[in-house]
């Protein structure tokens, strides 16, 4: 790969976990917009991440304040981070139970914009004998969908979101492992206010969910596991039958994880789900620092894991 091709990847990564820092701060009860600020109206006094040490507080976060959108256009990797994280940006407000802020919901807006939502849907071919493949561009379109649908209920135009993509078909004996694995790549969809035919499956099949956790921890997939265990506390929030004790693997995941802030922010809206992050005092576990996790802790990068 060109020197360049792989300069722009690592600006594009920094973006995300730049991002995925703010949603962590505003679910933290920061107050500020989980969108990246305006380069207008830059905050020095506020970190740009959050720090490895500081617990994931239960408190009930506010609704995001604050000004977005001042002059000038946000940079193109912070866009590309918006696009990426998409429905976990509104996490704050929603598992607050409060609407999508609009400040967010602009910048969610103009990063659909400028990366558009996929014109040819995996709809197209799909049929009950053929269903569509599961792989990330399935997974990529269902996110942007709901993505456009938070903008909306903030109050927002739409982004035009083109047709409904194919619904996952469901699970078989023979291929449960490789469905829990495109389940891990929408666990974004895990959110208050969020619903369709993709939560009906979750719904359906929490216990294949269970074991997709189980066998990512004992493979040491350890993103999968995480946004495996997400389904389960959003399943779980919604009245289904808890399969498996969260707490737990919640635990092991923070302590041999891959230490990254998108994984922490995964962590704590499971825990703002199903409350399975604190302890047996009700004092929130602490994370993970990214440098003292055991060396043979898996990233998530396994053969079959759940990629971006």
């Amino acid at each position: 790969m060109p020197f360049a091709d792989t300069t722009l990847r690592d600006e594009y990564a920094a973006a995300v976990e730049r991002v995925a820092g703010r949603v962590l701060d505003a679910l933290r009860g920061a107050g500020d917009p989980a969108a990246p600020t305006r380069p207008s109206a830059p905050d020095p006094t506020r970190p740009t991440h959050p720090t490895p040490s500081a617990p994931v507080t239960p408190s009930t976060p506010s609704a995001p304040e604050g000004p977005l959108l001042d002059e000038g256009p946000l940079p193109k990797a912070s866009l590309a981070a918006v696009r990426v994280l998409g429905p976990d940006l509104f996490a704050a407000p929603l598992l607050a139970g409060l609407p999508p802020d609009g400040p967010t919901a602009d910048a969610a807006a103009e990063a659909l914009d400028t990366f558009p939502m996929a014109e040819s849907s995996p709809a197209h071919g799909a049929t009950t004998a053929h269903p569509a493949p599961l792989d990330a561009a399935l997974a990529n379109a269902w996110r942007d969908r709901a993505t456009a649908r938070l903008v909306e209920l903030a109050g927002r135009p739409a982004p035009v979101a083109g047709p409904e993509p194919a619904c996952l078909p469901e699970p078989t004996a023979g291929d449960w492992p490789r469905w829990s694995v495109a389940m891990a790549r929408l666990s974004a969809l895990a959110l208050p206010r969020l619903d369709g035919p993709v939560h009906d499956l979750a719904r359906r099949h929490s216990l294949t969910l269970a074991r997709g956790v189980t066998r990512s921890m004992l493979r040491r997939d350890y993103r999968t596991a995480a946004r495996l265990a997400r389904w389960l506390a959003w399943t779980e929030a919604n009245g289904g039958p808890a399969h498996l004790d969260l707490g737990p693997v919640l635990d092991r995941i923070r302590a041999v994880g891959d230490g990254s802030t998108r994984m922490w922010l995964e962590l704590s809206i499971t825990e703002r789900l199903s409350g399975a992050g604190t302890t047996a005092a009700g004092t929130p576990a602490e994370p993970t620092r990214p440098g003292n996790r055991p060396a043979h802790g898996s990233t998530g990068d396994s053969p079959d894991g759940a990629a971006a």
